[in-house]
């Protein structure tokens, strides 16, 4: 399997270099691959390995790229959505603001990743992914094999189990509350993708687009995890819900990778990033 993330340099500081170290670790790069899409702020266009990555950059199973520098149709994906969206896009919420524009990086990946494989499978992970225990390639076959696309849709749940830590570190459901729509969307933690299937790279396209044409912008919430289910509510293809065996009840937390078939083999420390960045004041 081919996996794919994107980093910044604060990024790959506070959770990136642990989920390369534990993809290596856990004897998954004996037989997977990773791909990092970096983003290196100090020299946007670098043509060079930054030099917070540079350690890996000799790793036979490990492949690094300037997502700043992929091209399409005669422009640079990310600077086109930075430069013609981050002004319409007034703060109404956490899920719709200026920075909405940095949830483009991922679906930048995606796009970036199908145009360099013929066919076959890849995952997108999130950056605070970690791998836990080595994986299989029959795994994904049987996940993915009968669908265009495999991913954690939350849709069906009605009630939402809240989490947090007690004094002794364990992780407990602190309340229960009902579902709302900032509640329901697909988590983008891990998405796989099959190649094979006719009508995968129309997805991809698609939600791609979304942010390309300013579609993204008739949406109530701005983030890839909307402009992902918007696309999966267009397109009648066959999709694999990883969370429809978990009824109408969250995991606690939402911790839908770990309560989910892929929770063999990772995690997902989700609320590493966002507080830090904020903390730092990286976030703008």
């Amino acid at each position: 399997m081919i996996f794919v993330t994107t980093f910044t340099k604060e990024i790959y500081k506070i959770c990136g270099r642990q989920l390369i170290e534990s993809f290596v670790n856990t004897g998954n790069a004996e037989s997977h691959h990773l791909y990092v899409f970096f983003e290196n702020e100090d020299d946007l266009y670098t043509e060079y390995y930054p030099e917070w990555l540079v350690e890996w950059s000799n790793h036979k199973s490990i492949t690094i790229a300037n997502i700043m520098n992929y091209s399409y149709q005669e422009i640079k994906p990310i600077d086109f959505v930075d430069s013609t969206l981050k002004n319409k896009i007034t703060f109404d919420d956490e899920y719709s603001s200026p920075r909405s524009v940095k949830w483009f990086r991922p679906v930048a990946a995606i796009h970036y990743m199908s145009s360099l494989l013929d066919g076959g499978m890849f995952s997108s992970i999130d950056a605070d992914c970690l791998f836990i225990s080595k994986v299989e390639d029959l795994f994904f076959e049987e996940m993915l094999n009968d669908y265009n696309v495999a991913f954690l849709g939350r849709e069906n749940f009605k009630v939402m189990q809240h989490g947090g830590y007690d004094a002794n570190g364990n992780y407990v459901l602190t309340r229960t509350v009902a579902a709302t729509d900032k509640d329901t969307h697909t988590e983008t933690g891990f998405l796989g993708f099959n190649l094979e299937k006719k009508g995968t790279r129309e997805f991809i396209e698609r939600n791609f687009n979304y942010w390309i044409s300013g579609d993204v912008l008739n949406l109530k919430f701005k983030t890839d995890c909307h402009t992902f289910d918007a696309t999966r509510k267009e397109l009648k293809l066959e999709y694999n819900n990883l969370c429809d065996p978990m009824g109408d009840t969250s995991p606690i937390g939402s911790r839908v990778i770990e309560s989910s078939v892929l929770g063999e083999f990772l995690t997902h420390n989700k609320g590493t990033i966002g507080p830090l960045l904020y903390q730092r004041n990286l976030l703008r």
